[in-house]
């Protein structure tokens, strides 16, 4: 992977140098030899050039650096979808994904893996009622059960790693309450 990030951003600068080397000569003076005025001539082609080419190359870059640098990405639950379930705010300095204690109360998640694998998904939970499960559904095929151990308030959050296989580009993570009688809330989920 850190081959293919090299190679991206290999190709992104040796492409730039070739626009700027393959741009015509500034015309700074007309075919009499005298030198128009700058209001004349309107934008130089090179300023054009750049103004378009930079911000690729900069967007291009962080791209690579995220992809090299293999750093956790974080998906918070309260952006995904949700039945029968309520979006909660600032509670201890998080949102989170609340109310999860229905037999059909479910959160959906998107996520993305930038290749097909087995993935750690950690899972950022609080169960202050005492220990909680829910059903963890993959693209609406692959089941796990997880396993919250209690919590002892509903602001103190707790970690649940699981290794899960995702599917190449965009995988669908849906939490769903099991048939316990203590829920939990999510707070996030982070791929990596």
């Amino acid at each position: 992977m850190r081959n293919t990030a090299i190679v991206v951003l290999v190709v992104s600068m040796l492409g730039l140098r070739a626009q700027l080397r393959s741009r015509p000569a500034a015309d700074d003076a007309s075919i009499s030899g005298t030198p128009e005025p700058a209001h004349a001539r309107g934008p130089r082609p090179r300023t054009i050039l750049l103004i378009a080419a930079v911000p690729a190359v900069v967007v291009t870059t962080l791209i690579v650096l995220a992809v090299v640098s293999e750093r956790p990405v974080r998906y918070e639950a309260e952006d995904g979808n949700y039945h029968n379930a309520r979006r909660l705010y600032n509670i201890d300095g998080a949102s989170s994904m609340g109310y999860l204690n229905h037999p059909d109360s479910w959160v959906e998640i998107k996520v993305y893996a930038p290749r097909a694998d087995t993935y750690t998904v950690n899972v950022r939970y609080s169960a202050a009622d005492g220990n909680a499960r829910q059903y963890l559904t993959v693209n609406g095929s692959r089941k796990v059960v997880l396993h919250y151990p209690g919590s002892p308030t509903w602001t103190s959050w707790s970690d649940a790693p699981v290794k899960l296989k995702l599917d190449h580009e965009w995988n669908t993570l849906r939490f769903q309450h099991d048939d316990g009688p203590f829920a939990a809330e999510l707070d996030y989920v982070e791929i990596s």
